[in-house]
């Protein structure tokens, strides 16, 4: 399973040509990917959405001139945040943003809005506007995500392996993250009598929050 390393280049994939790239150089690959072909009839806007707090995750998303704010908000939701139909909003309190508004009529290059989803245990992004982009999007979608982070690194508490799942009830203490193996030894064995709440690790900044849970494999990207 493909991770990021501890360099804090925070690399990820691009769909395209499956090479691997960082946070910082994905976005020009991504106009001279040789697995795309340019067409300047096309004229697509091209974001990124990050999470402000942990950096080492975040998504390239291209959108073509029909595309509005609900698209964009269910792509969210599929790729990253959703568990229990909660709310969501783009911009801040007095400034929302509609969802059925065309994003191309109401971002340009340097525009830059914030995310919400769940207003109880919330996952908070930031999303920005980069450039224009001349490809066609893939079957026809209004919304594609065309690039993203790798499984940032998470190791296991006990043994220092590669994490796999998440427990919530012990977020912030000894034992947050844990492999297969050493969570059911740790959880059913030596502290049996406490309560705890495991979940699979998710590429997701929601990852342990809620009930929420990847529909995809964890070394599925796209």
């Amino acid at each position: 399973m493909r991770t990021q390393t501890e360099s804090n280049k925070y690399e990820g994939q691009c769909k395209f040509c499956k090479k691997d790239f960082t946070k910082r150089q994905i976005t020009g690959h991504l106009d001279n990917c040789p697995k795309r072909e340019k067409d300047e009839n096309i004229k697509n806007l091209r974001l990124r959405i990050i999470s402000p707090y942990i950096k080492n995750f975040w998504l390239m998303v291209e959108v073509n001139n029909q595309a509005k704010v609900k698209d964009l908000d269910n792509l969210i939701r599929d790729v990253w945040v959703e568990c229990c139909d909660h709310l969501s909003e783009f911009g801040d309190y007095g400034s929302e943003v509609g969802k059925g508004r065309i994003i191309m009529g109401t971002f340009t290059p340097g525009d830059s809005v914030n995310y919400i989803y769940d207003f109880g245990s919330s996952t908070e992004l930031a999303i920005k506007a980069l450039e224009y982009s001349n490809f066609q999007l893939s079957n026809n979608k209004r919304v594609e995500l065309v690039a993203r982070n790798y499984l940032p690194p998470s190791n296991c508490a006990m043994c220092g392996k590669q994490a796999t799942q998440v427990c919530t009830a012990c977020s912030g203490e000894e034992m947050a993250f844990a492999c297969d193996k050493c969570a059911e030894k740790y959880h059913n064995e030596e502290n049996e009598k406490e309560e705890h709440y495991i979940l699979p690790l998710a590429n997701s900044p929601r990852s342990g929050v809620c009930g929420y849970e990847s529909v995809e494999p964890l070394d599925k990207l796209f």
